[in-house]
């Protein structure tokens, strides 16, 4: 863990409903075939290389940009690749995990990353919360990133309907 994660205070939080049930949209995260059509903004296709998905297990998922309007820091030319590890799954509410670039994103350090998921009316309250980011432009480089992953996978779960 490097110094800034040991320090870092800023945190992300952004939230979204979704009209679809909590169970499909915990497929969305837990399937990584379908995490691989949604994950990361519109800017980026996403290719999951890694995705051990129980506690203990790792992630590595590959941002690929398809074009130069990517406002979500790093070199918006390059692939930008995070990794981390399952922290807690209890499904269909939670994920937390640890989360890091490892090419192309920044050196954020090792953050925490926790997605919560809640059934409310008709569809899916989720709030993503990141934390121990290392500084305000790494915040809002992140806000901006999981907003437009959010706006993605609304994408998604429309189309599955």
């Amino acid at each position: 863990m490097t110094l800034a994660a040991q320090t870092a205070t800023d945190v992300v939080q952004v939230s979204r409903h979704y009209k679809a049930n909590i169970e499909q949209v915990f497929a969305a995260w837990s399937d990584p075939e379908a995490l691989g059509q949604w994950f990361g903004p519109s800017s980026h296709t996403c290719k999951i290389e890694k995705y051990d998905f129980k506690t203990g297990g790792e992630y590595q998922i590959r941002m690929i940009p398809i074009g130069e309007d990517s406002d979500c820091g790093g070199d918006s030319t390059q692939d930008s690749v995070c990794a981390g590890q399952f922290l807690e799954i209890k499904a269909p509410e939670k994920l937390a995990m640890t989360f890091t670039w490892i090419e192309n994103g920044g050196d954020i350090g090792e953050t925490l990353l926790t997605v919560e998921l809640k059934s409310r009316g008709n569809g899916t309250d989720v709030l993503i919360i990141h934390e121990k980011l290392p500084n305000e432009t790494m915040r809002q480089a992140h806000a901006s990133g999981w907003e437009g992953s959010l706006e993605s996978l609304e994408h998604y779960l429309t189309s599955m309907s």
